[in-house]
C-alpha cells in the first residue's frame, strides 16, 4: 500500500504536528493515501514559507501502518 509524505531536501519529513523532523522512526509523520491531498498540504506550507524546498514522496507502509521512507537519492551523481 502506498502513502504520500512531504520531505525536505535535507531528508527531514513533515510530522503529524506539522513540524519538520529528522527523527522519522519515533515521530508520527503526516501521510496521505492520496497524492493530491499531500500536494495541497505542500502548497499550503509553501504559501506560508516561499523559500520552502519540499517534495511529495511516495512510500510503502509496513504491517503496523508506519511509512517506510526511501533512502535519499541526493548523493547520486
Amino acid at each position: 500500500m502506498v502513502r504520500y509524505i512531504l520531505q525536505l531536501s535535507d531528508d527531514r519529513c513533515l510530522g503529524k504536528d506539522l513540524m519538520w523532523t529528522s527523527d522519522i522512526k519515533n515521530t508520527p509523520l503526516f501521510q496521505s493515501e492520496h497524492q493530491d491531498i499531500a500536494l495541497n498540504k505542500l502548497i499550503e506550507l509553501n504559501a506560508k514559507d516561499i523559500s520552502l524546498r519540499a517534495k511529495v514522496t511516495s512510500c510503502e507502509i509496513d504491517s503496523k501502518g508506519r511509512v517506510i521512507v526511501p533512502e535519499s537519492s541526493s548523493n547520486a551523481a
